[in-house]
């Protein structure tokens, strides 16, 4: 088994899918292990996923971060600046 990047491939609306990790035997299983996922077409012609193998022989890669989205207080104020005054 090998280890897989799978990425979408077109516009992707909030609440859809966007990237994983996944191990798999194969690209296609690859793509196909997210195709249960809002907004994926896995299979056939139109599919928006695309699957990268990961060398893990190389050097050292980062695979995945996860990043808190919540607004800030200086975020808030930029978006509201009425209640600054």
């Amino acid at each position: 088994m090998a280890i897989y990047e799978v990425v979408r491939t077109g516009n992707v609306l909030p609440g859809e899918f966007v990237s994983a990790v996944v191990i798999a035997p194969g690209v296609d299983l690859a793509r196909k292990s997210v195709g249960h996922l809002p907004g994926v077409k896995a299979t056939g012609v139109n599919r928006n996923v695309e699957a990268r193998k990961l060398d893990t022989t190389g050097s050292v890669r980062l695979i995945s971060i996860y990043k808190d989205e919540s607004p800030t207080l200086d975020d808030a104020l930029t978006d509201a600046p009425e209640y600054m005054s």
